[in-house]
C-alpha cells in the first residue's frame, strides 16, 4: 500500500471514530459517493455554440451525449427542488457561486449590502476578497443581535445594487417582504450556503423564492458533494450563466454534477429537513438544561446550527477533538451530519452529554459517549 492510501486509510478510520458537529460539513449519500468515482469522473463537456475558425461548434468535446442530457438533468431536478425558474450546477464551490452572481449582475463600482462579520456574515463579502477583486463596495446591514434591524436598515439610502442574505452563522430567517420594500429597486441575492438542505426540503425561509438569485454551497447543510449551486428568476439566467466559462471555472467536474443529482434526488423522497430542525432543537434543549453556555439565548436558532458561548473557543475545539468531538474553531455546531447518519431527536440527549464531557474535559467519559452514539449510526 503507498503513502497516500495510507493516509487516505488513516483519513477514514479517523472519521468513522468522531462525533461530526461542524456545520460547514456533511456527508452524502453511498449511491452519490459511487457516482464521484464513475466514468464521469475524467471526462468533459463545454457546450459553446460558438463560431471557431469558420465553423459552428456545439460542444468543444466528442462523446458529451450522456454529459449534456446529465447536467439538463440535474439542473431539472434543482429547479424542480427550488421551484425556480432557472439553475446553474456548474460552479465548482460555493465560494466561486457567489463569484459568479456577483460577477454576472455587478459591474465595477456598484455598491451592496452585507452582513457583517461580526454577526456571522461570511468572509468572503468583505472588503479585501470579492469586493477588491471585483471592484464593488460593501457596507455592512445594521444587526439588533443576531436579527437584522430592519428599522434602521429603513434609512440607508445610497443606490445599492444589490442586498446579500445570509451567513456563515446562519441562525435565523429575514423578513424579505420588508427587504424588498426597503431596496425595491436592488437585487436581493440570497446565499443559502448553510441553510441550502433545509430550503430544498422546504423546512426553513418559506418564501426565499422571493429573492432574485438563491445560491451557495452544496456540501454543507445540503447533503452533496463538495461544490456550488445558482437557482433564481428567469429575467436573470442569461446574465448569470451566460459568461462563467473562462471566467469563474472551466471543466466544471461532471462527476460532482452527477452526484449532486443523486443527493437532489435523495432529498426530494426524505425529511432529512425536518429532522435537521428537530434535532437541533432537542439538542439545544439538552445542552441548557445541562447548564452549557450558547449564543443567542433565549432562541439561540431557528436554522439548523447554533454556537457556543465560550471566550476560548479554538483551544475548547482542539479539547473536544481530543475526545472524538468535532466543533470548529468559532463554536459552530450543525446537526447536518449526524442527522444524515441516521440520529433523531431521541439521541441528541446523548450528543448533548457527550458535549458536557468534553466542555468539562471529562474526556474518558466523553469518549464513551460517542462510541455509544457511534454505534447506533447508519451511512444513508
Amino acid at each position: 500500500m503507498t503513502v497516500v492510501s495510507e493516509i487516505i486509510k488513516d483519513q477514514e478510520n479517523f472519521r468513522s471514530n468522531v462525533l461530526a458537529l461542524q456545520p460547514s460539513e456533511n456527508t452524502i449519500p453511498r449511491e452519490a459517493l459511487r457516482a464521484l468515482s464513475s466514468d464521469f469522473e475524467q471526462r468533459y463537456s463545454l457546450v459553446i455554440d460558438s463560431n471557431f475558425r469558420n465553423q459552428r461548434i456545439h460542444n468543444a468535446y466528442a462523446g458529451t451525449k450522456h454529459s449534456e442530457t446529465l447536467v439538463e438533468e440535474v439542473e431539472r431536478l434543482a429547479r424542480r427542488a427550488f421551484k425556480s425558474d432557472f439553475a446553474d450546477v456548474r460552479p465548482i464551490a460555493g465560494h466561486l457561486a457567489a463569484m459568479q452572481v456577483l460577477g454576472s449582475l455587478l459591474r465595477k463600482g456598484d455598491k451592496f449590502l452585507y452582513v457583517p462579520l461580526v454577526k456571522g456574515g461570511y468572509d468572503g463579502y468583505t472588503p479585501p476578497f470579492l469586493p477588491k477583486l471585483l471592484g464593488i463596495e460593501g457596507k455592512e446591514i445594521p444587526m439588533k443581535g443576531w436579527k437584522i434591524d430592519y428599522e434602521k436598515l429603513s434609512r440607508i439610502k445610497g443606490g445599492y445594487k444589490a442586498v446579500i442574505l445570509g451567513a456563515s452563522l446562519f441562525l435565523h430567517p429575514y423578513d424579505m417582504k420588508w427587504v424588498k420594500e426597503l431596496f425595491p429597486d436592488s437585487l436581493i441575492l440570497y446565499d443559502a450556503s448553510h441553510v441550502l438542505g433545509l430550503l430544498a426540503t422546504g423546512t426553513f425561509q418559506k418564501d426565499f423564492g422571493e429573492a432574485d438569485v438563491v445560491y451557495g454551497s452544496t456540501h454543507k447543510n445540503f447533503p452533496g458533494p463538495q461544490g456550488g449551486l445558482i437557482v433564481g428568476k428567469k429575467r436573470l439566467e442569461r446574465a448569470v450563466k451566460s459568461n462563467p466559462i473562462w471566467n469563474y471555472y472551466d471543466n466544471f467536474h461532471l462527476s460532482r454534477i452527477a452526484a449532486l443529482g443523486i443527493s437532489l434526488e435523495y432529498l426530494s423522497k426524505s425529511n432529512y429537513g425536518e429532522k435537521c430542525m428537530k434535532n437541533r432543537k432537542s439538542l439545544v434543549k439538552s445542552l441548557i438544561d445541562r447548564k452549557i453556555e450558547l449564543e443567542n439565548k433565549p432562541e439561540v436558532s431557528d436554522s439548523a446550527m447554533f454556537q457556543l458561548k465560550y471566550d476560548n473557543m479554538s483551544a475548547i475545539s482542539r479539547e473536544l477533538e481530543t475526545s472524538n468531538i468535532l466543533v470548529d474553531s468559532i463554536g459552530r455546531v450543525g446537526v447536518n451530519e449526524v442527522t444524515m447518519r441516521g440520529l433523531t431527536a431521541k439521541h441528541m440527549d446523548l450528543v448533548g452529554e457527550a458535549l458536557e464531557y468534553g466542555l468539562k474535559s471529562k474526556t474518558t467519559s466523553a469518549r464513551k459517549a460517542v462510541r455509544e452514539i457511534l454505534s447506533v449510526m447508519t451511512w444513508p
